[in-house]
C-alpha cells in the first residue's frame, strides 16, 4: 500500500514537472507519516451446533440485530463466527449483547481464538 502512494505520489510530482528530489523525499516521508496499522482481530464467537434453523435464517435473525456472521474455514472444516475482536473482551461484550437481544434466542454461541495467520 505504501508503495502504491509513494509511487502516486512521484508521478504526480514528475508530471506536473516538478522532478525535484527534495519534494520526492517529503512525499515518501509524508506517506509513510500518514500509514496506519489497522488492528487485527484474533476473537470471535462461533455458532454452535444445534441450530434447528438454517444458516441463512440464522444469518437473517443476526444481521437484523447488528451482528455480522461469516464462513471461515480451517484444517477443511467451515466455521460459522461472527466478529472478528481484537480482544477477548470485546468478544465476551459482543457475546452478553446477543444473550440479551430477544429475537436471538436458541442461537448459542462460543468465544473462541481465531488461529494466526500465515
Amino acid at each position: 500500500m505504501r508503495k502504491v502512494i509513494v509511487m502516486t505520489a512521484i508521478l504526480a510530482l514528475t508530471a506536473c514537472g516538478q522532478e525535484s528530489n527534495d519534494k520526492i523525499q517529503r512525499a515518501k516521508a509524508a506517506s509513510e507519516a500518514a500509514m496506519v496499522q489497522a488492528p487485527v482481530g484474533h476473537w470471535a464467537l462461533e455458532i454452535t451446533e444445534g441450530q434447528r434453523a438454517t444458516i441463512t435464517d440464522t444469518t437473517g435473525r443476526l444481521l437484523d440485530n447488528g451482528f455480522t456472521p461469516y464462513i471461515f474455514e480451517s484444517g477443511g472444516v467451515q466455521h460459522f463466527l461472527i466478529g472478528p475482536f481484537t480482544t477477548e473482551a470485546q468478544a465476551v461484550q459482543a457475546q452478553e449483547k446477543m444473550k440479551l437481544k430477544r429475537k436471538l434466542d436458541g442461537i448459542e454461541t462460543n468465544v473462541i481464538e481465531l488461529p494466526a495467520a500465515n
